[in-house]
């Protein structure tokens, strides 16, 4: 027989499980407002800074540079600030999830009316360590970049863990002249050249121009003048069986024919001549260790992610080091990971493949098909 007053205390610890529920919920938006402060401050302070350097003559041209490297400074320590907010908003977050979790085991167990459970809050791992890098060393980064020979090699073993009915179309599809797939995100690439992709925008392909001038800034450029593309995270595939599988899922949906590849890509485009097909991994097999990445700190916020293209930004200019990344365990920590590959088609031509990539897409915001 249950009293009044245990039903009270039901509804206590109920409550209180809503209410550490709620605070968690209430984080994302504190954490935007703080970034958000702390990003105008950063531009007061460090505008003030280039102001006061643009304002110099032509013959204190080493005080200017001194005063451009102070207010990127500047900039490096409200990316330093963003991530130390986000490691801390996790940690809050991690435990109010778990003493939410404990609250509603023990009303579980008083309503079942069983013996009171046991229950810990594991400790959140330490993050891992911020990589800061030094154009120099994406220069060095750079003179080891994969060849062409190598980027054959790397698309061939690729091609080999397709079964032998789709290895044709593979080779195809991978080998075609607008496709990158296996050269920016491919098994043969390593940890640095994705470090100096997200830090100094350098193309792991050799697509795209780069240069390291003589006054420190970097020149990155694309066909089109832009910058080499990549946002605040990169990574690649780490064997030529993980980079296959997603391509092995969308083959294995659309058909085993070029024919019906381009037919179920009609269907899905509907008129359309670019297509985006999300590929969750249990669509395609990628599990723990198929992916590297590296991810800037901090970003998880829209002024956080402002403050650290601003300071890569500024250090492609020449003004110091880039920004910190770290390393990142997309698959294990994804809101909504997935593998997007990109197909194209041009009149009276087959549908050809443009890259296949991991990515986490937590809010949902990317505009494509799934299987």
């Amino acid at each position: 027989m249950t009293s009044s007053d245990d039903g009270a205390d039901g509804d206590g610890v109920r409550h209180a499980a809503e209410s550490l529920r709620a605070a968690r919920e209430a984080l994302p938006p504190l954490a935007e407002q703080l970034d958000g402060t702390v990003r105008q401050r950063v531009e007061e302070t460090s505008g003030a800074v280039e102001q006061a350097a643009r304002g110099l003559p032509a013959s204190a041209a080493e005080v200017r540079r001194k005063l451009l490297g102070t207010a990127h400074d500047i900039g490096l320590m409200g990316t330093r600030m963003a991530a130390a907010r986000e490691d801390a908003f996790a940690e809050v977050a991690h435990v109010l999830t778990g003493h939410a979790d404990e609250l509603e085991n023990l009303l579980r167990s008083s309503d079942d009316g069983g013996e009171v459970p046991v229950f810990s809050i594991p400790p959140l791992p330490t993050p891992p360590p911020s990589l800061t890098t030094t154009a120099h060393e994406a220069a060095a980064v750079q003179r080891q970049l994969p060849d062409v020979a190598a980027q054959r090699r790397a698309i061939n073993q690729v091609v080999a863990q397709f079964p032998p009915k789709l290895q044709e179309l593979a080779r195809k599809l991978l080998f075609g002249r607008s496709s990158h797939a296996v050269e920016r995100h491919g098994h043969h690439l390593t940890p640095a050249q994705m470090i100096a992709r997200v830090q100094w925008l350098l193309d792991p392909a050799r697509e795209d121009n780069w240069h390291l001038n003589s006054d420190g800034s970097v020149l990155s450029q694309r066909w089109n003048g832009q910058p080499h593309g990549v946002g605040t995270a990169a990574g690649h595939y780490t064997s030529p069986a993980a980079v296959a599988k997603p391509l092995i899922a969308l083959l294995g949906a659309a058909g085993r024919t070029r024919n019906e590849l381009d037919a179920y890509l009609d269907r899905k485009g509907k008129g359309k001549t670019r297509l985006r097909i999300f590929l969750r991994p249990a669509d395609t097999g990628i599990g723990p260790g198929d992916v590297y990445a590296v991810r800037a700190p901090g970003t998880d916020t829209g002024p956080g992610e402002g403050m650290w293209l601003d300071a890569r930004n500024s250090a492609i200019d020449g003004h110091g080091d880039a920004p910190a990344v770290r390393e990142h365990d997309v698959l294990a920590t994804a809101k909504r990971p997935g593998s997007l590959v990109i197909m194209i088609r041009r009149p009276k031509q087959p549908w050809r493949l443009v890259t296949s990539y991991f990515l986490d897409d937590p809010e949902n915001e990317l505009r494509y098909w799934e299987l």
